[in-house]
């Protein structure tokens, strides 16, 4: 963890460098403004919010949490494995859906069924961008079976058919340079027309609860109730002092990377429960982590179409118990933009209308 903190901050200052000689010059960018966005004073930035635009991810979205299980730390996964998400976009909101294809038989045989929810929101503003999501999963696998288990079970993995978790998070950011566009990298509702970097600082925060691990499926398929077993739910707070840059290749065609460690705290509470004995233990617990984000995509952004692929990794410090979620993400999305029917500009008029400086951030 230390040497992934020396080589990020070896890349903030790489990259806080290039971005100063960027500000004064850039001769791989474009350097004329479309007449479709004449009205675009930034011209490091193409504005399309007026568009609506709609985006297709295939991704293998999975999370990773380090729990106890005898005496030992179990990774506990999702049987999820691909997904698709549809992404709808228009001027600052999107709204974010995933639905799951079916599992395999034997899939779903060594690594049991998973049900799964999961909906979210943004809102990019000009400076400010927030991003919410509520995320609800029941069954889980161990993946490093053989090792908790003691012995080579194969492909079977030790299943928790009732273990489920809900977990709000949101995320705020702070945009530095008004150069850079979020909403080109997030939405796809600009385009980024010149390279450009920020120091963009952010706070993550989430609730989340852990329960229902009473049940266990072992080789033999059998059903056994486990005693004790806990049940977790508490509140993390993350500082994310983070760089992001976005690389203008050719005309439409770019490249982003981002990095961000945090340092954060997680108050939560553990209830042991014992059904043998039909006693409770319940404390209060705190933490103190350190965590590590990055990412890289490369893509192309037109006035109409677009595509790209993206990698995303999120790790923790913790050595024994991890009850925010490790990431490790591949995803390759396509959208498309078009013109807003009434059924959506007309409730968005409203609401700035109503609220006048939406209408201004919209326009910056």
């Amino acid at each position: 963890m230390q040497q992934k903190l020396i080589l990020l901050f070896g890349f903030l200052l790489t990259a806080s460098l290039s971005w100063s000689q960027d500000m004064s010059t850039d001769k791989n960018s474009r350097n004329l403004i479309d007449i479709d966005s004449i009205s675009n004073l930034n011209p490091y930035i193409e504005n399309h919010t007026e568009q609506l635009n709609i985006k297709i991810i295939v991704s293998n979205n999975q999370l990773k949490y380090l729990l106890p299980y005898n005496g030992k730390s179990a990774t506990i996964k999702t049987n999820l494995n691909l997904s698709y998400g549809f992404r709808f976009s228009y001027k600052y909101f999107s709204v974010r859906l995933r639905v799951r294809p079916k599992l395999s038989t034997s899939d779903q045989e060594n690594k049991g069924k998973t049900d799964h929810f999961r909906i979210g929101f943004d809102v990019l503003l000009d400076k400010w961008s927030h991003f919410f999501e509520y995320n609800y999963r029941r069954g889980y696998y161990i993946d490093n079976t053989n090792f908790v288990n003691g012995e080579n079970l194969g492909d079977f993995n030790i299943q928790f058919p009732n273990l489920t978790t809900n977990v709000f998070n949101g995320v705020s950011q702070y945009k530095f340079n008004k150069n850079y566009s979020i909403r080109a990298v997030e939405s796809n509702t600009e385009i980024q027309l010149k390279s450009a970097g920020t120091f963009m600082p952010g706070i993550n925060y989430s609730y989340y609860s852990f329960k229902d691990a009473n049940k266990e499926i072992l080789k033999n398929e059998v059903i056994t109730t486990r005693s004790p077993y806990n049940n977790y739910r508490g509140l993390a707070l993350i500082i994310e002092p983070g760089y992001y840059y976005t690389f203008v290749l050719d005309k439409y065609w770019f490249a982003n990377v981002f990095a961000a460690p945090g340092f954060g705290v997680d108050f939560y509470n553990d209830k042991e429960i014992d059904t043998v004995n039909n006693t409770v233990i319940e404390e209060n617990n705190s933490s103190i982590f350190f965590s590590f984000k990055t990412g890289a995509a490369i893509g192309y952004n037109g006035k109409k179409i677009y595509f790209g692929s993206e990698f995303k990794y999120q790790g923790f410090d913790n050595k024994e118990m991890n009850l925010q979620a490790s990431k490790t993400i591949f995803q390759f999305f396509v959208g498309y933009r078009f013109k807003a029917p009434k059924q959506v500009s007309k409730p968005f008029d409203y609401i700035e209308d109503k609220v006048p400086i939406l209408k201004k951030e919209n326009n910056n």
